[in-house]
């Protein structure tokens, strides 16, 4: 598996983010009632966005509300909204386009390697 591989992964994880989290929970209010090893997977993978959006927060908050605008993270499960685009965003928060494509790509990288390290993802094994 490469590199891009694992950004493809990531992002489509990013993607169903708001679905996971509903879903752990939903599963942890029925008690437990469900496949423990689904949950625990979708888990992993609501932790791993968290940690690294946590981190830009701390680290970086115009990357860290690029990350959540694209993703669409704070917008409640189940709501439909037109997709940000990374133009749009460029243009309102005053940022190259290009910077916003190589900060994407670096979340991506960033949201691998914590679901790695959570045992989410395991990219190395054969």
């Amino acid at each position: 598996m490469n590199l891009r591989e694992w950004k493809q992964v990531a992002e489509r994880e990013v993607r169903r983010y708001r679905e996971s989290k509903a879903y752990v929970a939903g599963f942890d209010a029925a008690g437990a009632a469900g496949d423990p090893t689904k949950r625990n997977e979708r888990a992993r993978w609501v932790w791993a966005v968290e940690s690294v959006r946590l981190h830009l927060l701390r680290t970086d908050p115009e990357k860290a509300a690029f990350f959540t605008r694209l993703y669409r993270l704070d917008e409640p499960h189940g709501r439909l909204r037109q997709k940000e685009t990374v133009l749009k965003i460029a243009l309102e928060l005053y940022i190259s386009e290009a910077t916003l494509y190589r900060w994407r790509e670096e979340i991506l990288c960033s949201v691998a390697l914590a679901a790695a390290q959570v045992g989410a993802f395991r990219p190395f094994r054969s």
